[in-house]
């Protein structure tokens, strides 16, 4: 069943390496922290490995059920579970990746309410940020592409940590496993979501040139993502007990009051509005699966049906009136990210191996 899209349309094979890290870091990683370590303490670290690693596993199923076909889920499904089933189970990841651009809209926003503007009201940075995605992804997949690299700037935010080189406690790393394997995993449960960004390979797999080469690229993402984890991770215990992450919504905020400048005073503003780097091409990219996908359901027009997308969107996020609710939509997420992740993906794949076993005795 193999599907490809034209060759001006297609990316290299290590631009998978950008597009990854950018749908997996979002601003997820600010608050991540505080209940990881809430959960294992100073061998919280232990856990972020072992999510890292899980997710190499199903980095590698994936790419066995791609390279297999050689064309995108919405077909895969198709192809599966027959038509109307297939159908049903787009329209839930539908509804999941604008779910998803929801939250992360709206938790900017409220990074923005909370740390700058106080009085400024949601509708209005909401309608001006959804403006811009809409530009961006009317654009196609290459300018998403596009947008992945020009934000990978932002981790040169990471270099200001070591400022509070100087506050480090380095005793509060210890004792080392201190806690039980099944604290442990279930704080690697809980790192899930902000390991989530794999599940973009099925969508963008066939513009992808010579996408069989770009799996390892994929690995290198993940390994950069596990990376990065750890390290927000070993500041966060360096600098925090736990009792004191309890009272820290987004510590990685907090962190940047210890960067001072003589021509900035106050840097967390900047690091505050620079999380625009990593929610904008999450957004993109949600918004561009979410109508690509209604495009082959419903025969229509890409830029037809994202008009129609952005308006949900948009009143979605308004609907959403303060931090409990983002919480509730967070968890909602998690929950949703871990089975599709560790049930969902494994089921695909054990159902395509049965598939080229049954072939094979034909």
């Amino acid at each position: 069943m193999k599907s490809t899209e034209h060759l001006r349309l297609t990316i290299s094979p290590f631009l998978v390496f950008i597009l990854f890290n950018s749908m997996q870091i979002g601003n997820e990683y600010l608050s991540m922290s505080n209940k990881l370590i809430q959960a294992a303490g100073q061998d919280s670290w232990i856990s972020v490995i072992l999510c890292g690693i899980s997710f190499h596993v199903i980095i590698w199923m994936i790419y066995d059920i791609l390279n297999h076909h050689e064309t995108d889920l919405f077909r895969i499904h198709r192809l599966f579970f027959g038509k109307w089933a297939g159908e049903s189970l787009n329209v839930i990841f539908i509804a999941y990746f604008l779910t998803v651009a929801c939250f992360y809209l709206r938790e900017f926003i409220e990074i923005i309410q909370v740390w700058l503007f106080p009085e400024l009201v949601t509708w209005a940075l909401a309608l001006v940020l959804l403006l811009l995605a809409y530009y961006i992804t009317a654009g196609g997949f290459r300018v998403i592409v596009g947008i992945c690299v020009v934000c990978s700037v932002r981790y040169l935010t990471v270099i200001v940590v070591f400022f509070a080189a100087g506050f480090f406690h380095f005793n509060n790393l210890t004792p080392v496993l201190d806690h039980s394997l099944g604290a442990i995993i279930q704080a690697g449960k809980g790192m899930t979501f902000p390991f989530m960004g794999v599940e973009m390979l099925f969508f963008c797999y066939t513009f992808i040139r010579t996408p069989n080469k770009s799996q390892k690229w994929a690995h290198w993402a993940n390994l950069l993502t596990t990376v990065t984890y750890l390290i927000i991770i070993f500041f966060s215990l360096l600098l925090f007990k736990p009792e004191q992450l309890s009272k820290e919504i987004w510590p990685q905020l907090t962190k940047y009051k210890f960067v001072q400048f003589p021509f900035i005073e106050r840097f967390e503003f900047v690091g505050a509005v620079s999380q625009i780097l990593s929610v904008i091409p999450i957004i993109c990219f949600c918004l561009w699966a979410s109508s690509r996908m209604l495009k082959f359901m419903f025969t229509v027009k890409q830029l037809t049906v994202l008009p129609f997308l952005i308006i949900m969107v948009f009143i979605a996020v308004c609907l959403i009136p303060d931090r409990h609710r983002i919480e509730d939509v967070q968890t909602t997420l998690t929950q949703f990210g871990f089975y599709m992740i560790y049930a969902y993906v494994p089921f695909l794949f054990i159902v395509n191996r049965i598939r080229m076993m049954a072939r094979r005795t034909i």
